[in-house]
């Protein structure tokens, strides 16, 4: 059995509690960003991109591939609903990681989230959903489609230091003295 210190237990709670909100508030910026951009699309340029990735986003290719790997195979709309899930939880997973590098570098703020969201978008929508063979190559989508993207992934990192240094200024209510202090400015 594994025995952590009460503080301990704290400082995790609180981090998972703020990498989950930086995660949610981080995501819900890239897809609102990302949605705002596309209904600005030309339909031409939308028709080719949803063509070019057979009218399959990466996230739901991802989760039928996932559902095979059960010998279950997955109707259109269980792909869709399931991909979107999968979509959003990748995306809060990412707010954990954006935590946990600013705890590990405090200057990582510095630049306002920007080298994370771009980070974030060269590495999984460029590279992987390539390599793991989610998408075509990059050359296969217009232009307008990575812009797109890079856009929606760098909101993605200024919300997430945008919420992180929110976070920063709320109290800490798992830390004794700060909560007794807190309830007693209160009464």
């Amino acid at each position: 059995m594994i025995h952590m210190k009460t503080q301990d237990v704290q400082k995790l709670g609180i981090f998972l509690l703020k990498g989950l909100i930086i995660g949610i508030v981080a995501t819900q910026a890239l897809d609102k960003t990302s949605e705002l951009l596309q209904d600005e699309l030309d339909p031409k340029i939308r028709k080719r991109e949803n063509k070019t990735r057979g009218n399959r986003q990466a996230y739901e290719v991802a989760v039928s591939r996932m559902a095979g790997l059960f010998n279950r195979k997955l109707s259109r709309e269980e792909e869709r609903r399931w991909g979107w899930r999968f979509h959003k939880a990748f995306g809060i997973s990412g707010g954990y990681q954006y935590l946990a590098l600013r705890q590990k570098n405090p200057k990582a703020g510095k630049w306002v989230g920007l080298p994370f969201g771009l980070l974030f978008f060269v590495v999984v929508d460029e590279t992987m959903n390539y390599l793991l063979k989610l998408t075509p190559g990059p050359t296969h989508f217009p232009l307008q489609s990575h812009a797109r993207g890079a856009i929606a992934h760098l909101a993605y990192g200024v919300a997430a230091e945008s919420t992180a240094r929110a976070l920063e200024r709320l109290p800490d209510l798992a830390v004794k003295e700060d909560r007794e202090q807190l309830f007693q400015s209160a009464a």
